[in-house]
């Protein structure tokens, strides 16, 4: 499973300081499900309790005795009667059975709830990988508006120089660079936002973490052929779902053990005694233990079980709601974000970099004044904007519904 990251390290330790590092979508991942903090924490719990059973058997260690009674060292038999005990308790065996089931179904819980979180990992590891490409391209963006910038402050200081044009639509260039600088800022101040929210999931060491590591714009997706209704229908598929079901399952055995206690408790003595010589013989007893403060102990763990499954109810209740959300939501975004990306691809894309380039030509010309160009190059800008924020969200809802489709949606 961790191939390739391994592969990634061993190439990271091979290369130089100066070269560059390629971190690829499926090793981040990788990384991830072996270093994350998180992950691993609810993996060590999930060890403690497939091993609680152990501890839950209702077994005591058994007691070992020897007694003496009648003591006198000054008579011939210097004793009346010498035993040798074992002692062993033992909780009612369906006390116990009840106990172990609980503790089994709370262990899948567990697991299924582990399922989930690498499910939400992934997706979060994949969503910060799309963030970063997002900012590496607003950052390109920031760089195009600033070439526009620079080109519109030239063609005003050209027509300011030639009398053509004057100091205002100068000043208005000048501030026009000035904000081309600010998108660039913010581009890189995103861009770092990214990579470091990546990282962390990732779970790199700070000394594994450097500038030198590139990331692939290579990303691919397959399409969400499916409807709404198809969507909603997996939602009781879902790892979260499950293991709040072995939740509920665990509170009802912990309720019947809760009610068991009322059933004494065994205890058995085996023993071996002497009166003297020529007498040996054994014995064996068998104790019971009877709950007579039923309405403080066992009434108080009956009623902690009741409040507990119904806890676990309004959990299942809260779970399914806000994953029909999630589901919801991503389904309606990625249409939108669709939409906006065909759109984009069949009309505006073409037209505006075609007016703007025009735009820019004729304000050379004297054909049109600052304010039109101004518009021409906001349209253009505005719209390249609005398609890399499409392309964005539509990788984002994609990586989200991966997580409940159980599909590899994005790679």
């Amino acid at each position: 499973m961790f191939r390739y990251f391994t592969l990634f390290f061993v190439l990271l330790t091979m290369s130089t300081a100066g070269q560059n590092r390629l971190l690829l979508l499926q090793q981040a991942v990788d990384s991830a499900f072996l270093n994350n903090p998180d992950l691993n924490q609810a993996r060590a719990v999930l060890t403690q309790k497939e091993n609680e059973w152990r501890t839950l058997t209702g077994i005591e260690a058994p007691e070992f005795s020897y007694f003496e009674e009648g003591i006198n060292k000054d008579v011939t038999k210097p004793f009346e009667e010498r035993r040798w005990t074992v002692s062993q308790k033992v909780d009612f065996p369906l006390t116990t059975v009840y106990r172990l089931k609980a503790v089994k179904q709370e262990a899948k819980a567990l697991s299924y709830r582990i399922q989930a979180m690498e499910n939400e990992i992934r997706s979060r590891v994949k969503s910060k990988y799309i963030e970063v490409l997002y900012a590496l391209h607003l950052q390109e963006l920031g760089r195009q508006q600033k070439a526009l910038a620079d080109d519109l402050y030239k063609a005003a200081y050209t027509r300011f120089e030639t009398g053509m044009g004057n100091g205002m639509d100068l000043m208005n260039a000048e501030l026009q660079v000035a904000e081309a600088e600010n998108v660039l800022s913010e581009a890189e101040r995103l861009l770092h936002m990214a990579r470091y929210s990546l990282f962390y999931l990732m779970g790199l060491e700070v000394s594994e973490i450097s500038y030198a590591i590139q990331f692939a714009d290579t990303l691919s997706s397959n399409s969400v052929e499916i409807n709404q209704i198809q969507a909603l229908e997996v939602l009781h598929e879902q790892p979260a779902y499950i293991a709040a079901l072995y939740d509920y399952q665990a509170a009802e055995n912990k309720l019947k053990e809760a009610k068991s206690n009322i059933l004494p408790d065994i205890s058995f003595n085996l023993y071996q005694q002497n009166y003297g010589d020529g007498y040996n013989f054994h014995g064996f007893e068998v104790g019971l233990s009877i709950p007579i403060w039923l309405p403080f102990e066992q009434k108080g763990k009956i009623k902690m079980a009741e409040a507990r499954q119904t806890e676990i109810e309004w959990q299942q209740k809260s779970i399914e709601l806000d994953m029909k959300q999630q589901i919801e939501h991503a389904w309606h975004n990625y249409q939108s974000s669709k939409q906006v990306i065909d759109r984009y691809n069949e009309t505006m894309s073409e037209k505006s970099e075609k007016l703007q380039a025009l735009s820019l030509k004729a304000y050379q010309l004297g054909e049109i004044d600052l304010l039109n160009l101004l518009n021409a190059q906001q349209t253009y800008l505005t719209n390249q904007k609005r398609y890399l924020t499409a392309l964005r969200d539509y990788y984002l809802e994609l990586a989200l519904l991966e997580k409940y489709l159980n599909l590899k949606l994005v790679y």
